[in-house]
């Protein structure tokens, strides 16, 4: 029997472990978080034997043993979780410190429980801790944030305050978009930052805000992902891609946090989302299939919550609580169809593991089946004049989805409007494309105050017609294709980022001088206006939305004179400051 466990983030593997004392279940769950609460609870309703391991004190994560919540009180409690998990063993402040291997199939975990080891052999072990350890230990792969450059989503909702003057709940964050998984060390260090954080904030908030709840767990919303049988992308979904063997459904926000507005280096579904269409306040409908929770290379492992088999860009939508739960429940449907049919975990057949998902309510539709406002105002689906009509206004940002301030106002009808040019993009057929591309067309050779909103929609739409008005837009910054709005999202950016996408050769010089001016002339006027938080932070868009347009345009049209230039540039000793001050001049540096 091999053992398996990690150094320095690392799986390495033990050879020949004798066990101690092995204790027999059918299921051991590793978290008992919101997902891992609901799998263990699951089990034990299908009475099968098994075992949860915790490491904290109680059931429920952030929101329940946190105490988390949004001024509301959370939707299951400790005493509701601990009631139905009656019938099955639990060892709190207790970790995994080790992962039995038999061959190509995970047996069992060692537990370091109040300094004593205990070996708990299982037929399915299912891997709920949050940050893929138990798959880690295994030595599977895993993958890490985004694609472009690995950082992950960051944010921990570490307390819940009140405003005294006007009485509003709200969130507090932390937020370092670090990469937490490569050791014990690095994660202690993450933390402590973190809590540092929560005091200074405490110190300066106290005399017009009140602390209602702080959290007692300081976790991160994204850290380490397992590779699945299947990985589903944002992109796939917004497609409406059909899926086989749903094992649930869901209707969120995308709440993917970026706090540094690092866009530029998202995919491109996130950079239409929170940029060329700004809908914050806007949520969509997804489906998650069986293979996104079965771990891909070994046999016995099954890998609900936040580290399942979702991309970095739609993770941050599909975690909310009840998603989470959803996870659990199905990895506990799963594991009663492979123990009872004896076969390997990704040959469970669909026939069999559907009926115990509907009896288990996983497979009710989404409360919503297309993208809309969360909160407020139900957006239905615009005819091609309603989504031009709704562009003649200037566009400005719409709330995060969890105010409901702007229930139905116009702006949300212009995002709502990009929307359609996007989803027109990705769902129509030729006709309909043509149709709506043609009024878009029309509209913007008008000129005017909203060319530059009809020249955006056209390039949601990935017509070419859109290029000559994105190019006076960055060659008139300010001008009357890009109005200076306050708490705007400035058509320049935008025209940046489509330019780029076109790989549009004749906008290189114009790119290039924004790099040799540091940005200082292309976002002068913007300083103040709410569009970013700093000057800083407003340079930081042009230099990093500019800089990933010319690597684009550079890959059709390669030009080593400027590619020498711009390694000049990121070789200067200089600095940008994000919105919380960190140093985030690196991400100019290695793009």
């Amino acid at each position: 029997m091999q053992l398996g466990m990690t150094e320095n983030g690392i799986g390495i593997r033990l050879q020949n472990m004798a066990l101690q004392n092995p204790v027999e279940y059918d299921v051991v769950v590793v978290g008992l978080g919101t997902a891992g609460a609901a799998c263990y609870c699951h089990c034990v309703k299908e009475e099968l034997k098994v075992l949860g391991i915790e490491k904290t004190n109680g059931m429920g994560g952030q929101s329940t043993v946190g105490c988390v919540a949004f001024g509301a009180s959370p939707s299951v409690r400790i005493l509701d979780l601990e009631k139905r998990g009656r019938g099955g063993d639990i060892l709190y402040e207790s970790v995994v410190i080790g992962v039995f291997i038999n061959g190509n199939k995970v047996a069992g975990v060692r537990v370091l429980s109040n300094g004593v080891i205990r070996d708990a052999m299982a037929k399915i072990i299912i891997d709920a801790s949050g940050n893929a350890s138990i798959a880690r230990m295994c030595g599977l792969p895993l993958r890490k944030g985004r694609d472009y450059d690995g950082i992950m989503a960051p944010c921990s909702r570490a307390e819940t305050w009140m405003n005294l003057e006007t009485k509003n709940v709200h969130p507090w964050y932390r937020n370092y978009p670090e990469d937490l998984t490569l050791s014990m060390k690095d994660y202690a260090s993450t933390v402590s930052m973190l809590s540092r954080e929560r005091h200074k904030h405490w110190l300066g908030a106290r005399k017009k805000e009140r602390l209602l709840k702080p959290a007692m767990l300081v976790g991160a919303r994204e850290e380490a992902r397992v590779i699945t049988e299947e990985v589903l992308t944002l992109q796939e979904i917004l497609e409406r891609k059909p899926f086989p063997n749903p094992i649930f459904y869901a209707w969120g926000p995308e709440d993917l946090p970026v706090f540094q507005g690092d866009h530029a280096f998202e995919s491109e579904p996130i950079q239409n989302w929170k940029v060329l269409c700004g809908l914050p306040f806007f949520g969509y409908p997804a489906v998650l299939t069986y293979g996104t929770i079965v771990a891909k290379g070994i046999d016995g492992l099954l890998v609900p919550s936040k580290h399942f088999g979702v991309a970095h860009d739609l993770g941050g939508g599909i975690r909310m609580q009840d998603d989470m739960r959803k996870t659990g429940i199905a990895a506990a449907c799963a594991a009663l169809v492979a123990i009872r049919l004896n076969c390997a975990l990704k040959d469970v057949p669909y026939a069999e593991l559907k009926p115990l998902l509907e009896a288990a309510g996983n497979l009710k539709p989404p409360r919503k089946n297309d993208v809309t406002a969360v909160r407020g105002y139900e957006f239905h689906a615009f005819s091609d004049e309603e989504a031009v009509n709704a562009l003649k206004q200037d566009v400005v940002r719409t709330g995060e989805w969890w105010y409901a301030e702007t229930k139905g106002a116009p702006c949300e009808h212009a995002v709502y409007a990009y929307w359609t040019a996007w989803k027109r993009q990705l769902l129509g057929n030729e006709n309909e494309k043509k149709h709506l591309a043609d009024m878009l067309a029309a509209e913007m050779q008008k000129g005017g105050r909203y060319a530059g909103n009809f020249a955006i929609a056209l390039g949601l739409m990935k017509d070419r017609r859109a290029v000559p008005t994105l190019l006076e837009i960055v060659k008139h910054p300010g001008g009357e294709l890009d109005p200076v709005i306050k708490n705007a999202y400035p058509n320049r950016v935008k025209a940046l980022l489509l330019l780029g996408r076109f790989q549009e050769k004749e906008s290189l010089p114009l790119m290039m001088d924004i790099i040799r001016d540091d940005a200082k002339s292309f976002m002068a006027d913007l300083f103040g206006t709410g569009a970013f938080s700093t000057p800083d932070m407003c340079r930081f868009q042009a230099l990093s939305y500019a800089l990933m347009a010319i690597k684009s345009i550079l890959a059709a049209y390669p030009n080593t004179q400027i590619e020498n230039e711009l390694r000049q540039w990121q070789q200067r000793d200089f600095k940008f400051l994000g919105m919380d001050g960190r140093d985030i001049t690196d991400r100019l540096k290695r793009s």
